[in-house]
């Protein structure tokens, strides 16, 4: 992994496109801070994903490896995905995540989680 995120850095763009054979889930338990954005590219489909945060919801939240598994698994479709965990980004995932380990992230980010996490509970009681 630390070669994606070093190439996301030499090449100072905001997102850069990575083919999904070069990602492998355990490339998450490494730090990467969150904005190493990517467009995963497979056959069929593509996907953006802030690495950083797909990185902390696999090793802090409940049912995280298995959202980050499922999440980086260009076969399955975002319906897919919403269907099983009712969000469709990375982000959405993080906002529900219960662990305590959000209250070390940057406060601007947890402004926007916790506005995320509300739309989204309201959104689902409808």
């Amino acid at each position: 992994m630390d070669d994606i995120v070093q190439r996301f850095l030499k090449e100072e763009e905001a997102v850069i496109k990575i083919n999904e054979n070069e990602i492998n889930i355990e490339y998450l338990d490494n730090n990467i801070p969150i904005g190493v954005r990517i467009i995963l590219v497979g056959k069929d489909r593509k996907r953006l994903i802030d690495l950083g945060i797909l990185s902390f919801i696999y090793k802090y939240c409940e049912k995280g490896k298995e959202f980050a598994k499922d999440y980086i698994n260009l076969s399955i479709s975002l319906e897919d995905i919403y269907f099983k965990y009712r969000v469709y980004t990375e982000l959405e995932f993080l906002s529900l995540c219960e662990s305590k380990e959000k209250n070390n992230l940057h406060k601007d980010l947890l402004y926007t989680l916790n506005k995320l996490k509300s739309y989204l509970i309201s959104k689902n009681k409808r």
